[in-house]
């Protein structure tokens, strides 16, 4: 006998049994007293239903508590200690249990009510009413049930029999359910083919429980209609409660958990080289369906900040390693990852659909595969010469990288200063010439720097990168170094515009040198 097999044999006795008490209840007591226990039954589930967010409270406040006590007491540690390093996660605890422990707090309150409201409907409706004896005497008198009565009594009671097993039946239907659509949204995109019911892999271990022990359970018809028609509306309101501006529900969470862990498990490990427009396009899927959460984005959020925090000052986080991109764009994600370190739940989402709108922007314009090669970069934006000014643009409508559309101008700046060939002593010679023939007068330094770094890009091919702006300042920064000395050699020039070239300058050192960014940056001027 399957599980299935033993399932329905024990939903079927509890019918009989229920549904024969309750019928010889409706025959004996009549079709109003049998229509009031249905009422009572239906009102009881609705109350203890409706006041499920209250559960939630309770469980979060006062059982949670109880519960990481138990399990220091019996010896299995201390669980909010050792998730401390995932933060953020210690904070949920409690809402998960909540909302886990709510269902069985369910029929308490179920059984609670029944018992108010039937003590109630006692007084209401009484099976004896007075009467007047021989003597005169005031007396009760069983009241007469018609025939008809019972036998619509004694059916209803069937039905009164069905219902009560139905409601108690809720939570455990409802998690089987939860278990099964999880597992159906897991497996769908998954080959099982090669599953072995000997195999040891947590993989096969669960595929098997699930097809042996609870999706047969859940295919008895019994559970399934009354799932279905009553189970389902509840045991998901039960287990839904307020969250932050939204709402925690657990089987949403469940689902979207498990999209996120299929679909974006091959991005972790997939690098940037493979990157093209259907992946790309795939990676906003996968950020419109963490939207769809709404404990995701946060604990995203924390995730992605404490990364960025990391990769920032060199280390790693769960063997996440920091991708190099190059001297030139290095200086360029180093701010990238100050600002996504101080990310959050609320930015989350606006933010990674920005930096997908720059991955796509980046694919079409063949970047992925040349970032680390300066001179290929350089020639990505020699061949795209709106390139730039179009990555600028894609951070100007979010408010919090919107400091990027700065750096992306100082990018601009460093690759006109790497295109320039310190290993050309004609160019270097010129520029050197130049600043000790005008270093008296700043004012005229920097358009005859100006002009010479314009003809060096047009022999190039590199004149339509950037606007004239960016070269102007590249000789603003020239000017502000030499300007007043009393030589300068053509060394000094040399390692000037290497350790421009390579984003070595501090924020200090740049301050005073390059202006702030006009609104016509991003228009190509």
């Amino acid at each position: 006998m399957d599980v299935g097999q033993i399932v329905s044999l024990i939903i079927t006795v509890l019918l009989v049994i229920s549904g024969l008490y309750f019928a010889q209840r409706g025959a004996r007591r009549g079709i109003i007293k049998a229509a009031m226990t249905t009422g009572n039954i239906v009102l009881s589930a609705c109350l203890a239903c409706f006041l499920s967010r209250d559960f939630t409270t309770i469980a979060r406040d006062y059982i949670y508590p109880l519960a990481m006590l138990i399990l220091r007491l019996v010896g299995l540690g201390d669980v909010e200690q050792e998730l401390a390093e995932v933060e953020g996660l210690v904070a949920l605890l409690p809402l998960f249990l909540g909302v886990l422990i709510t269902p069985f707090l369910f029929l308490l309150f179920f059984a609670i009510f029944r018992a108010i409201i039937g003590l109630i409907l006692t007084f209401v409706y009484r099976p004896k009413k007075k009467a007047v004896d021989e003597d005169g005497n005031k007396v009760r008198v069983k009241r007469h049930i018609p025939l008809w009565s019972r036998i619509c009594g004694g059916v209803l009671g069937v039905l009164n029999g069905a219902l009560l097993i139905a409601v108690l039946l809720i939570p455990l239907n409802g998690y089987a359910n939860l278990a099964v659509n999880v597992a159906k949204e897991y497996y769908a995109e998954i080959d099982t083919s090669t599953y072995s019911r000997e195999g040891g892999s947590a993989g096969e271990i669960v595929y098997f429980a699930l097809n042996d022990y609870v999706m047969p359970a859940t295919d008895n018809w019994f559970l399934k209609a009354s799932y279905g028609t009553l189970g389902r509306p509840m045991f998901i309101h039960m287990t839904e409660t307020a969250y932050g501006k939204g709402e925690f529900g657990l089987e949403n969470e469940a689902i979207v958990g498990i999209r996120l862990l299929r679909n974006g498990g091959k991005f972790v490990t997939g690098g940037l080289t493979n990157l093209n427009e259907q992946s790309v396009k795939d990676l906003h899927g996968i950020v419109n369906t963490l939207d769809q959460s709404a404990i995701m984005p946060e604990l995203a959020a924390t995730f992605v900040s404490s990364m960025c925090d990391n990769w920032a000052y060199g280390g790693d986080l769960f063997g996440l390693e920091r991708p190099d991109f190059g001297q030139v764009l290095n200086p360029t994600f180093d701010v990238l990852l100050g600002i996504l370190a101080t990310v959050d739940g609320e930015t989350l989402i606006a933010d990674l659909n920005t930096l997908l709108d720059l991955m796509d922007l980046l694919v079409k314009n063949g970047f992925f595969g040349n970032h680390h090669e300066s001179e290929q970069l350089v020639d990505v934006f020699g061949k795209n010469p709106k390139l730039l000014q179009e990555m600028a643009a894609v951070f100007e409508s979010n408010e919090h990288l919107y400091p990027m559309v700065e750096e992306i101008r100082m990018l601009c700046i460093r690759i006109v200063a790497q295109s320039l060939d310190m290993g050309n002593e004609e160019l270097t010679g010129k520029l050197t010439e130049t600043i000790n023939a005008y270093k008296d007068h700043p004012e005229l330094l920097s358009g005859e720097l100006t002009g010479i770094v314009q003809e060096y890009l047009h022999d190039q091919g590199l004149s339509a990168t950037v606007g004239d702006d960016v070269i102007q300042e590249i000789a603003d920064v020239i000017n502000q170094e030499f300007a007043g000395q009393d030589y300068v050699t053509e060394q000094e020039v040399i390692d000037l515009v290497l350790t421009y070239a390579q984003g070595n300058f501090t924020d200090e050192e740049i301050g005073n040198v390059v202006p702030g960014y006009g609104d016509d940056w991003t228009n190509g001027n």
